[in-house]
């Protein structure tokens, strides 16, 4: 069957999460540093976006999210003389430009470097001073889905717990009792929503979310090749809504901390023609899928939705999902 990995991986995802939770990482290594700067490419840069600021609100230490290629050509715009953590992120640990970004940091003498991957062996990995491997993570599909949440999901939980937040516990209560509940959800919502022939597809985000938003727009262009992008939510509104008509679908994902002029920017969509969701703790504002989680801890929770949507829109347009049309599992050039 068309898209049985990518099918089976997505519905794994609550079971790692658990793992995760139940025996949570620790990392040391944000201590005494004064800027982490986490780097990583396509889905992994993505997930360093969110990353970098769920990091910089939990620890204030200044953190940031640098594309690979960025550090591997353009370093003396990013390397500064302060103690940094370097953190590469690569679900095989292979990925030409990530393993690169670290020779190149490394070369210059600074910092110290942790990588996350799943897999242990890698270049990256070895390279490293430390490795955080997730071997549940690890998929067969080429799209990455449960390891951009799970790779997500366990630094949460290590910074959690190496700075002894509280929100750890919430964390792991929430989690654990409403992930089941978002994926049928999620499935549900992808079902009805693939049904219909939508000529673009526009994931909004804002803060730790707009990481998610771009991960998001990627994961339903990849698997069925459909046209999607991903903006800053309020930042849709100088010039990408230009585009928009009835045949398009705005997904917005809600934060808390802009959430008045977010549902702002819904209304002017639905007044041009356009479809919009909202999804937060609510889709469409009257289900509910997550109570007790701030807009920085329910990250992982937004997912399930473009994956699942990605999914049905290839089934449906005889595209299997396992593998997308020109992408490999692994990027090296």
């Amino acid at each position: 069957m068309n898209g049985r990995y990518t099918l089976q991986e997505i519905e794994e995802q609550p079971k790692v999460w658990k793992d995760l939770l139940e025996e949570p990482l620790f990392i040391e290594e944000i201590k005494d540093k004064e800027e982490i700067i986490y780097f990583g490419s396509g889905t992994s840069y993505y997930l360093a976006l969110s990353l970098a600021c769920f990091t910089q609100y939990y620890t204030g230490i200044t953190s940031r999210a640098i594309p690979s290629q960025e550090l591997v050509f353009f370093p003396e715009t990013i390397v500064t003389k302060k103690p940094t953590l370097y953190v590469g992120i690569s679900r095989s640990g292979e990925t030409s430009e990530v393993v690169m970004a670290m020779e190149k940091v490394k070369s210059l003498g600074k910092g110290n470097f942790l990588s996350i991957t799943t897999d242990g062996k890698s270049q990256l990995a070895l390279k490293s001073e430390r490795a955080i491997v997730i071997l549940s993570a690890r998929e067969n599909s080429v799209v990455m889905t449960k390891s951009f949440t799970s790779m997500l999901l366990g630094v949460q939980v290590g910074i959690l717990n190496t700075i002894r937040s509280l929100d750890l516990d919430l964390l792991r209560k929430e989690l654990l009792d409403s992930s089941q509940k978002v994926l049928s959800i999620a499935k549900a919502w992808a079902e009805e929503i693939s049904k219909k022939d939508h000529k673009e597809i526009i994931f909004l985000g804002s803060g730790p979310i707009y990481g998610v938003a771009c991960e998001s727009a990627l994961k339903v262009r990849e698997m069925s090749s459909s046209l999607t992008s991903a903006y800053h939510t309020l930042e849709f509104r100088h010039g990408p809504k230009a585009s928009l008509d009835r045949d398009s679908l705005v997904v917005i994902l809600l934060s808390d901390s802009a959430i008045e002029e977010e549902l702002k920017v819904a209304k002017e969509i639905e007044n041009i023609g356009a479809q919009c969701n909202i999804i937060r703790g609510k889709i469409d504002n009257n289900i509910s899928i997550n109570s007790g989680l701030n807009e920085y801890l329910r990250l992982i929770l937004y997912m399930p939705f473009a994956q699942y949507l990605g999914y049905y829109k290839a089934i449906k347009k005889g595209l299997d999902p396992d593998e997308p049309l020109n992408l490999t599992q692994v990027v090296k050039i």
